[in-house]
């Protein structure tokens, strides 16, 4: 298979080229001008804002969860490396990970917080952060076959792998709960096969006593988690609001209700194993535009904003982590 590791790459941005060429062949250029032609300084103003505030509310948790250990960090840098990590994960071909070491590497260095403390909290976050996710996308499925926008015999397949995925961190969760550690016992078991090796031991000890601050985390503060999750609720319905108020200015008279359907499309095409979604995005918001009955440009034009939004903080976390300037 080493053929298609060599050719992954290249296979995955000629896909994602491929789709945006299709799109825009779809999709007059002039009417996505036109669109976006309706965009006052003022709207762009307001959308910036409010993804600022997202950005806020996504450093918010992660500094919680790191106070909780006893590190008090200034929340500032907490939401410079969560914005790093952002741009590299962005960045990098897959669904939306790889910047995660980077996390790691600024508290350890920066502020010389313990391994296992620094990988703790960042699995914490990390696994919050998928609660949340795939339990919005769950009741974004939800909502697009109750209202008749797919059917439901032709996609079992689909509600099948996303009730898998909102199914998984979740019982993890209750794992951890009452102290079952999968991943340490996996560990364990890999650590058995190669006994000689102990960098691998080293490893295995360091997942061993952060799954088990975990664990010991979930056990002992039941309502520091009932308050993280609140907060991850909270971050998604500012989403929302941003996605229709983004529509609202393209001038899409729209239900604050069925921008579930671009959403849980976006978060579709962010799953795929392309850079950034690149192409998928695209396509899957000229997909949620035909089935609300709404032009193919509507779809385009807000997969293109979208795209613009997140090159822009992904550049600017980039930048602000010193990883464009190698000044970390």
């Amino acid at each position: 298979m080493s053929w298609l590791k060599k050719f992954w790459k290249p296979l995955t941005w000629l896909i994602a080229v491929a789709l945006v060429a299709y799109v825009f062949a779809i999709t007059p250029f002039t009417d996505i001008i036109e669109i976006f032609g309706r965009l006052t300084i003022l709207q762009i103003g307001g959308l910036a804002l409010v993804n600022i505030v997202i950005v806020i509310l996504f450093g918010l948790r992660w500094w919680w969860l790191l106070r909780s250990q006893g590190h008090c960090i200034p929340f500032l840098a907490i939401v410079r490396y969560r914005l790093a990590a952002f741009g590299v994960s962005y960045f990098t071909p897959g669904p939306q990970f790889g910047g995660e070491p980077l996390q790691i590497y600024f508290l350890r260095n920066k502020h010389h917080i313990p391994t296992a403390d620094a990988l703790s909290s960042l699995s914490l976050d990390k696994l919050f952060e998928l609660l949340s996710n795939f339990t919005f996308l769950a009741i974004g499925i939800i909502y697009i076959f109750s209202g008749g926008f797919l059917e439901l015999g032709e996609n079992v397949a689909l509600l099948a792998l996303i009730a898998v995925l909102a199914i998984l961190p979740w019982g993890y969760l209750v794992l951890l709960f009452f102290s079952v550690k999968p991943i340490t016992q996996a560990a364990k078991t890999l650590c058995s096969l190669k006994p000689d090796n102990k960098k691998l031991q080293a490893i295995s000890d360091t997942i061993r006593e952060s799954e088990s601050q975990i664990a010991s985390y979930c056990q002992s503060n039941t309502l520091g988690m009932v308050g993280i999750m609140f907060l991850s609720g909270i971050v998604w319905l500012v989403l929302v609001f941003e996605y229709w108020l983004a529509l609202r200015f393209l001038g899409v008279e729209i239900a604050f209700g069925n921008t579930m359907v671009f959403i849980t499309a976006a978060r579709l095409a962010f799953l795929t194993p392309l850079p950034g979604g690149l192409g998928s995005l695209e396509i899957s918001q000229v997909i949620a535009a035909g089935a609300l009955g709404i032009g193919t440009e509507v779809g385009a034009s807000i997969g293109l904003l979208i795209r613009i939004r997140d090159i822009v903080f992904g550049l600017i976390g980039l930048l602000w982590g010193g990883i464009l300037t190698r000044r970390f």
